[in-house]
């Protein structure tokens, strides 16, 4: 791995790869004088592997070394002439890697970190026998090389040992032996957490390091050379933690937390294994299956360690640990009662501690605000509108207009606040009642599940109309340091620029022998009407389509322009198959684009024929939006039983699409525009006035989160690439990033041209109204976690002087204000939870 140097190291010689290079014949003699020198080496040594790389300051080069066969032959340095059979021999025998390492000059740096370089890749191939007597020679022979590494006493060299480890483990087509894990012996405590610092400072892939952490917790039952391992291991999640990586936490937690529990049964791992599973249970995020893992086999651990050698002292210190932990797991994990049923009874003989029920408050407080984002309670299948709430806040150009708009409508005034607080909020959770109330649609009844997309069309709707209406103004915007109200000409060519129009638009018809459009002609009494000034949805939103209806009777051609906020994406088998189909988003793009023929039921009134006639029908964009919002048509009416049922279609979500705009005479392609993928609603469940929705949604830093009402967690695209039905996609959320500029007409497309990014606006930059909002909330939220803190402290001081601690749980304390609220569903109505909560 790379490592960052540290300024007391900058005096030091740098290596460069063209000392290593030149050193290689160095390296040779010193292994070929070794092998004549040595009495059990049994042949020569070689100094560098086929292949082998060279290292420099920042880096070592192992990609031949990765790739080589475990059976590889080397020639000999010395030319000795001895078998490749002995040669193979030596490269895996420590005595001759040994022999090697006594010949070294360690102040000759490129030489050294050439062999050693060898030594270490040799080691990762190494096969340890099984047998007590050949574990117990091994110990000693490792140890030995272990001291031969260390001799230089340079910390340049140790980080050198590191990375090649760590690119064995992460990189290599074969898991590294043991052998290699007396690198880490090598590092003292202080030295480890600057390490593991230094690798997390990279930004490393989240696998890589989930692969590392895993291979060290299997090292640490078998490596009894190796007595730091568990400090790694500890630094590493401590590290990771202090980078709210929370999802991977869990991950690795699941991936090991069950072998190294059972280690805890052996007395010479438990002081090793016990603090490393301790952490892992009391910093669980949100994933109760940690706890399950481990749940059957608690009384068989407690009962193994209880019965070992009279239970010293620190012994019974474990056990209460662990029975203090398990009765505060259940406490935070309380819906699970029938799988909490056996290890109870199993428990009875165990009296938790009176700091259990503190326990079981600091594993709540650790998952509440671990929030990755600002979640939202549900307020009664009220996941329809969180959904579309959460992927609109994620929208940045469109939150950005919004929050600036200065206007008289208290509806818009409650949105503002809604994400003025999604945004800048200090809470995890926020209570959006009075936007609820401000917003629900007509004939949406409280309590129910209701359509998501609908939701949308309504709100967006509802918003343009009060801006328009309210004569609403905007802030200067202090990201441009100018007023963005401008006059209608400059409007006009910034949306025209930007591929947005006004949604409002009248329909022309056009005649296939001229292409002016057939208008009403004013009277000459009659004003000319003025263009209205766009909302902050239709800048955002909106965007221009073209209708084409051609009769093939007589060839006659109408057109209709209309403005669009989404597209409803059909499926091409939606009327005879009702089966799962895989389909991505830019297939439905081009069918929705395609010609359509118009024939039997459903035949076109040509206006020229007098009659009902087969034609054509041809859609095409002429202005593209900034924000494309697709939605997917996943539900059909069924005609026999008068319900709408749910295709299972299983749809790629296009991270990239693109679509071409058309010109509006003639619907030739004049550019592409390209989006990306930044927000979808996902919609689970069979039927559309049931089921569940949640939102995947990701910042302009490629952040993915996923929001299921009141919990937000760390995401990653494949999560949302890899749902499985009735989980469907159903509202996409794509940004435009860029166009290609207009060609001639028989020319080719011009090279894309990127679209810049709207930043968000900081909490400084927002109106001072809406500043002062949020920073009064702030203010009142910590002083309401003041305020637990003394209740709970209060409650504590009582459970210790009453003696209210019960066995397996506890009694007397059955208010329910501080306890957090439950998985985001549908189904439930969680008003009467308060933790956190911020009604408004």
């Amino acid at each position: 791995m790379a490592v960052k140097q540290n300024p007391q190291d900058q005096q030091e010689q740098e290596i460069t790869a063209a000392e290593v290079a030149a050193a290689a014949a160095a390296a040779a003699t010193a292994a070929s004088a070794s092998a004549a020198n040595s009495a059990v080496g049994g042949g020569p040594a070689n100094s560098t592997d086929e292949g082998g790389g060279g290292c420099g300051a920042g880096g070592v080069d192992v990609a031949n070394e990765l790739n080589d066969d475990a059976d590889s032959k080397t020639e000999s340095a010395a030319g000795t002439g001895k078998s490749s059979c002995s040669t193979e021999r030596q490269l895996h025998d420590i005595n001759g890697l040994l022999s090697i390492m006594q010949a070294i000059n360690p102040d000759d740096q490129p030489a050294t970190l050439m062999i050693y370089q060898h030594v270490i890749f040799n080691l990762a191939r190494m096969q340890l026998s099984t047998q007590p007597e050949d574990l117990k020679r091994f110990k000693e022979e490792i140890t030995k090389v272990g001291q031969f590494l260390a001799l230089p006493n340079k910390k340049r060299y140790l980080m050198f040992y590191l990375r090649i480890v760590y690119q064995l483990i992460t990189q290599a087509s074969y898991e590294p032996s043991c052998a290699v894990a007396i690198v880490f012996q090598l590092f003292s405590p202080n030295l480890i957490i600057e390490a593991v610092q230094l690798l997390l400072d990279l930004n490393v892939q989240d696998d890589s390091i989930r692969k590392t952490v895993g291979l060290l917790c299997k090292w640490i039952s078998s490596c009894n050379f190796c007595q730091n391992l568990n400090l790694w291991i500890m630094a590493l999640l401590q590290g990771l933690r202090e980078q709210e990586k929370y999802l991977l936490l869990d991950e690795i937690a699941l991936d090991n937390i069950e072998s190294l529990f059972i280690l805890m049964i052996f007395p010479a791992l438990r002081l090793k294994v016990a603090p490393i599973v301790f952490h892992m249970l009391s910093t669980i995020n949100q994933s109760p299956e940690i706890f399950y893992k481990i749940l059957p086999k608690i009384p068989l651990v407690i009962g193994c360690m209880k019965g070992q050698d009279g239970t010293p002292n620190d012994l019974r210190s474990y056990i209460q640990k662990l029975v203090d932990l398990t009765n505060a797991l259940m406490m935070r994990f309380y819906d699970n009662d029938e799988l909490y049923a056996p290890i109870k009874a199993a428990l009875q003989l165990y009296e938790p501690s009176p700091n259990c029920v503190a326990l079981a408050r600091a594993l709540f407080e650790n998952a509440l605000p671990r929030n990755a984002r600002v979640g939202l309670v549900n307020l009664g299948n009220t996941c329809y509108m969180n959904s579309v709430l959460q992927a609109l806040a994620m929208t940045s150009d469109f939150v950005r207009q919004i929050l600036l708009i200065e206007s008289g409508s208290l509806l818009l005034l409650k949105v503002q606040q809604q994400l003025a607080l999604m945004h800048h909020s200090l809470r995890y959770e926020l209570t959006p009642s009075r936007v609820l109330k401000a917003t629900r649609p007509p004939g949406f009844t409280p309590g129910l599940q209701q359509d998501s997309s609908e939701f949308l069309g309504y709100l967006l709707d509802l918003l343009h109309e009060h801006e328009i209406n309210s004569g609403a103004a905007q802030h200067m915007d202090p990201e441009l340091g100018k007023e963005t109200q401008e006059s209608e000409s400059t409007l006009t060519a910034e949306i025209v620029a930007a591929g947005v129009i006004p949604y409002n638009s009248n329909d022309h018809v056009h005649n296939q022998r001229s292409s002016a459009a057939v208008m009403p002609q004013a009277t000459p009494t009659s004003q000319p009407s003025q263009p209205k000034k766009p909302s902050t949805i239709d800048k955002t939103f909106a965007g221009k389509l073209s209708t084409t209806y051609k009769c093939l009777n007589c060839s006659w051609e109408s057109r209709n322009e209309d403005s669009f906020r989404e597209l409803q994406l059909s499926f091409p088998d939606d009327k005879d198959d009702c089966g799962a189909t895989n389909y991505s988003v830019q297939d439905l793009i081009d069918y929705y684009c395609s010609p359509e023929k118009l024939d039997g039921d459903n035949q076109y009134f040509c206006p020229r024929c007098k009659k009902l006639c087969d034609a054509e029908r041809r859609i095409g964009i002429t202005q593209a939006p900034r924000n494309l919002i697709l939605t997917l048509k996943q539900f059909k009416y069924d005609q026999k039983y008068h319900f709408r049922t749910k295709l299972m279609h299983k749809v790629f979500h296009d991270e990239s699409v693109i679509v071409k705009v058309c010109a509006t005479d003639s619907l030739q392609e004049t550019c592409t525009v390209h989006y990306d993928l930044y927000a979808g609603v996902v919609h689970a469940g069979y039927s559309m006035d049931s089921g569940h929705y949640f939102t995947f949604a990701a910042d302009q830093s490629k952040n993915w989160f996923k929001f299921n009402d009141s919990l937000v967690t760390n995401s990653k695209p494949q999560e949302m690439h890899s749902l499985t039905s009735p989980n469907t996609p159903y509202i996409l959320f794509y940004q435009m990033c860029g166009r290609s500029t207009e060609s001639s007409p028989d020319g080719p497309m011009h090279p894309m041209v990127p679209e810049p990014l709207v930043p968000p606006l900081t909490l400084d930059e927002l109106p001072r109204s809406l500043r002062d909002y949020v920073k009064q909330d702030n203010r009142e939220y910590s002083e309401e976690l003041k305020l637990q803190r003394f209740k709970r402290n209060a409650k504590r001081q009582n459970v210790a002087g009453n003696g209210t601690m019960q066995r397996n749980g506890y009694e007397g304390d059955d208010e329910d204000d501080h306890m957090p609220p439950p998985a985001g569903g549908c189904g439930g109505n969680d008003l009467g939870m308060n933790f956190n909560r911020f009604v408004y």
